[in-house]
């Protein structure tokens, strides 16, 4: 039989033995919200959790991966009924302490590496490194006398933010050199839907939205989409910043199979299977 990945799926049993080998848990966190007209609701999450799947299809059994539930809440700083639109929104500090909790669970159950993989902005690119330098402290915030095993370790990052740092140069063969190519319901998203979800993808709805305005200190693309929040609260993108109608289930599938095996790199990396051939800060481990 084909060994389980998706922990929702999974039996008790299955669960501890997982734990017990030393499986890496990864957490796809996104949100439920408007992608434009073309795209449905569940665009983010949909991406991420896909995305995870296909790590640990891709990596199983070794090194073990799990991929856990998808946190779908959001605290995005946007008003439903501006737009209007529709979005699930939570609290700031419901978010934070919800996600906390959710993690320390996987800690608590005995795993030791637990990846969040974030699909979605809306700020929680700020606060989820809060939630983790918490838990990395390891003092429990359910358990009271219990303390974090001192291996754990929770890590995370933005897929989209890891795609532009760690394979820049493959995207640019992707999109052929351009760098504009995604923000909110944009190319890259849009892509990803058509090659995951084509029948839930209205094609016919989509078009541009104005180019953003160009900012020497808020760049705007994909490429520095990570490091648009350096200077808070000086600029907001509009909506999307490129044209989805250039999106095609080609290029969805060419992107999730650089995501899947990008991100599986770091996963084999972090699960300690590909310390020896990494080097990081210029010694391998072992050195210094």
């Amino acid at each position: 039989m084909k060994q389980k990945f998706y922990l929702p799926e999974m039996l008790r049993g299955e669960v501890k033995e997982a734990a017990e080998a030393g499986a890496v848990v990864l957490v796809p966190v996104a949100t439920i919200e408007q992608h434009r007209e073309h795209l449905p609701l569940h665009t983010d999450i949909d991406n991420v959790t896909g995305i995870c799947k296909g790590v640990a299809e891709r990596l199983n059994p070794d090194p073990r991966v799990l991929v856990g539930a998808p946190f779908w809440l959001s605290p995005s700083p946007w008003d439903p009924e501006e737009l209007p639109y529709f979005m699930v929104k939570m609290r700031k500090e419901v978010y934070m302490e919800a996600l906390n909790d959710i993690l320390e669970s996987y800690l608590r159950t005995g795993f030791k590496k637990v990846v969040v993989v974030n699909g979605h902005g809306g700020a929680t690119e700020r606060w989820i490194p809060q939630v983790i330098d918490r838990l990395n402290t390891k003092r429990s915030s359910i358990w009271p006398d219990w303390h974090i095993p001192g291996d754990a370790q929770v890590v995370g990052f933005c897929w989209i933010s890891f795609l532009g740092e760690f394979a820049r140069e493959e995207l640019k063969k992707i999109f052929k050199g351009r760098t504009d190519r995604d923000w909110h319901g944009g190319e890259i998203e849009t892509s990803l839907q058509l090659y995951l979800r084509p029948e839930l993808v209205d094609m016919s709805k989509a078009k541009a939205d104005p180019a953003p305005k160009q900012c020497r200190f808020a760049p705007c693309s994909l490429s520095t989409w990570h490091r648009q929040f350096i200077i808070d609260g000086y600029y907001k993108p509009g909506t999307i910043c490129n044209d989805p109608t250039l999106a095609t289930k080609e290029t969805g599938e060419k992107v999730f199979n650089l995501a899947v095996e990008k991100i599986g790199e770091f996963i084999r990396e972090f699960s300690g299977m590909g310390l020896q051939e990494s080097r990081c800060g210029g010694f391998t481990k072992g050195e210094g």
